[in-house]
């Protein structure tokens, strides 16, 4: 099963979303859909196999009780499907904890095995990039893969959010937002007065999650790392160790806000504040389009940014084969997972919560979907870099620690 799983999901999504593919600037729907088309029929019969087994071995008849570890930027939509699946005849047998945690920071918490790990059944990071920070060291340490299963269920990709005349005013300097340029601004003495003779903006400022917490601020370091070196691929040790990149990454750190562990508190705070505190963010795509309406009425229009290097998020399932894990909850797990990419629920997530749907079926565009009304904000195809291993990974956050001291 896990093998069949895999075949089926990393044709689709590690190699044709989280890694840098030739025709960059190809319509994303096209070439999504191309890659749909070669996996449709393997991924529909995965599915019937998938809910057989399950309905054949698994009948809930009292209640079983699941943990799920999440990213928070899913709260919202998570917390909607444990409603309405409670209401189906399965779900009503079945209790499930809905436990928000950082995607690196989860992966933390299963490793170390205490009290916290063993309530846990399902860790739902943002983005499958992460899934090496806990299956590598697991797998070193016991021997065995700690992910049973794996599926996509909503996908995202990281942009930058800046308030428009910021960022109006920035690219008249800069040309291009990107880290580099960002840095740059970061560093400006006088702030937005070298930048575009408005002292009164005080100086630029700029923030991004937590990477030691939440996977949006390990990628938007990741990211940082990426556009340093101008490349899309081939980040790897002796790159992050260089002297030079240190230098370079602790300049661009010492001014830069970072202190929220929650991706959604981060854009919260944005909109609390404006630009007194935030002149720009790194987010999910997500949550930048379902604040565009509430900032108009505050602070002002925001610009949401797609970067010319960005990373997807797809916000994977993985149902745990962990000591603490039975089969009993295992398959609890995935009669919620067979929920959750429901025509219903990928619905919810995409015209509510503003995801790319994970659904094979069902489209971004067009349809009645939500989607729609930001088409001229909306980038349908973006430049997604290859993920880094585990081991770059984690010396990429120790760099990033040491630059903060």
């Amino acid at each position: 099963m896990r093998q069949a799983m895999k075949a089926v999901f990393s044709s689709l999504f590690a190699v044709g979303l989280l890694s840098s593919v030739s025709a960059v600037q190809a319509d994303w729907q096209e070439t999504l859909g191309n890659l749909w088309s070669t996996t449709k029929a393997g991924a529909e019969q995965l599915t019937e196999t998938v809910k057989g087994e399950v309905d054949k071995r698994f009948k809930p008849k009292e209640t079983v009780e699941i943990g799920i570890a999440y990213g928070t930027e899913k709260k919202a939509w998570l917390q909607w499907a444990v409603e309405e699946f409670a209401k189906t005849e399965n779900g009503k047998q079945i209790k499930i904890n809905l436990i928000p945690k950082g995607s690196v920071e989860g992966a933390e918490v299963i490793l170390e095995q205490g009290d916290d790990a063993k309530k846990i059944h399902v860790w739902s990071p943002a983005s499958s990039v992460v899934q090496s920070l806990l299956a590598e060291p697991w797998e070193a340490e016991h021997g065995n893969d700690p992910i049973k299963s794996d599926a996509p269920l909503a996908l995202t990709p990281m942009v930058m959010v800046m308030w428009e005349d910021r960022y109006d005013a920035f690219v008249k300097k800069y040309t291009d937002v990107d880290f580099n340029t960002i840095a740059s601004a970061l560093n400006e003495e006088t702030g937005w007065q070298a930048i575009a003779e408005k002292a009164d903006w005080g100086m630029f400022t700029f923030g991004h999650t937590l990477p030691t917490h939440s996977n949006s601020g390990l990628m938007a370091i990741v990211l940082m790392a990426y556009d340093y070196y101008n490349t899309m691929r081939g980040l790897d040790s002796t790159k992050i160790m260089s002297q030079e990149f240190q230098t370079w990454l602790a300049s661009a750190q010492k001014y830069m806000t970072v202190d929220e562990k929650s991706t959604g508190k981060l854009m919260k705070a944005m909109m609390r504040f404006g630009p007194s505190k935030y002149n720009g963010i790194m987010v999910y795509e997500n949550l930048a389009l379902s604040n565009l309406s509430k900032a108009e009425g505050r602070w002002g229009k925001l610009k949401v940014v797609y970067p010319k290097r960005t990373v997807w998020n797809d916000n994977p399932y993985f149902i745990l084969d962990v000591p603490w894990s039975n089969q009993e909850k295992q398959d609890a797990a995935q009669l919620f997972q067979d929920f959750l990419l429901s025509d219903a629920a990928q619905k919810k997530a995409r015209d509510e919560y503003l995801f790319r749907p994970a659904s094979l079926d069902l489209p971004i565009m067009g349809g009645g979907s939500k989607f729609d009304e930001l088409k001229d904000v909306v980038k349908l195809d973006v430049s997604a870099i290859s993920r880094p291993n585990a081991q770059v990974l984690q010396q990429l956050i120790q760099v990033w620690e040491r630059s903060k001291k």
